[in-house]
């Protein structure tokens, strides 16, 4: 099933498109490559940052021109050696940006992986996601879920009690939770989320975990999250881990905080 969206993630971009800003990322290598998509063509720009092997930076005119009439539809750039995943810079420059963004992953061999995420992708189904942060994780599901809403859901077999809601998209780096971030419990109150007792949940609601040792998640942050679909099952995409439905048993039990979505307060 990833398989199938991925090939439509392609179809949405332009694959000849894409084949070019792979190209484009080969010819650069060891340097970071930079480019956009526009009218369904590829345009290969100059990495104009002072480190081009670690960022980039598009400084040109063509860009400028078509981003200002609204033509851009995709931002590319290439991670030499990786990280597969976005960084938290990554993120926010795509959320300012509002079209998709995607990364290629190559070292000298070739091309490794090529990942989008944001702008007006299609919404990869929920169950049998790969984990990949900041693109396919646990926000990102509970996300999409809302995005979706009870129609959205039902068509891939899954009840679900509310109708469509845009949750904002947050731009959050690796293993955030290690640091001073507190992601999950920072937006809760203001994206419309009041925390409820155990005894309280229903389906449509959902719970946080403080995942990770005293190493991994040293300030015990709130880290994970689940839905709950149905009685007894939930739906999260645990780390390294395909996203999945499952009995809530141990997953409810290592609950520190429920939640129930009731509208934003904004």
């Amino acid at each position: 099933m990833i398989e199938a969206y991925e090939q439509t993630v392609l179809e949405f971009l332009g694959p000849q498109a894409i084949a070019d800003a792979k190209a484009h990322a080969i010819a650069e290598f060891p340097k970071e490559s930079c480019g956009f998509i526009a009218g369904g063509v590829y345009f290969a720009c100059e990495n104009k940052n002072a480190e081009p092997t670690k960022e980039f930076e598009i400084r040109d005119e063509r860009y400028d021109a078509a981003f200002a009439a609204g033509a851009v539809t995709a931002i590319i750039h290439s991670h030499p050696y990786g990280p597969m995943v976005p960084s938290g810079l990554d993120m926010s420059q795509q959320i300012a940006t509002g079209v998709p963004w995607v990364i290629i992953v190559l070292n000298e061999q070739g091309v490794h992986k090529t990942v989008a995420w944001g702008g007006n992708l299609p919404i990869a189904p929920v169950i049998g996601r790969p984990f990949v942060h900041g693109i396919f994780d646990c926000y990102s599901l509970v996300r999409d879920v809302f995005r979706l809403g009870k129609e959205g859901m039902a068509a891939q077999g899954i009840s679900w009690p509310h109708d469509p809601v845009e949750l904002p998209e947050v731009a959050r780096a690796d293993n955030w939770w290690q640091g001073e971030d507190d992601l999950y419990v920072a937006h809760l109150a203001p994206v419309g989320f009041k925390q409820i007792s155990r005894s309280e949940a229903r389906e449509g609601d959902g719970f946080l975990c403080a995942l990770g040792d005293s190493r991994a998640n040293p300030n015990k942050r709130l880290n994970h999250a689940a839905l709950i679909v149905e009685r007894d099952q939930v739906l999260h995409h645990f780390t390294n881990h395909l996203s999945a439905r499952k009995p809530a048993g141990a997953w409810a039990r290592a609950a520190e905080m429920w939640v129930r979505y009731e509208g934003s307060s904004k």
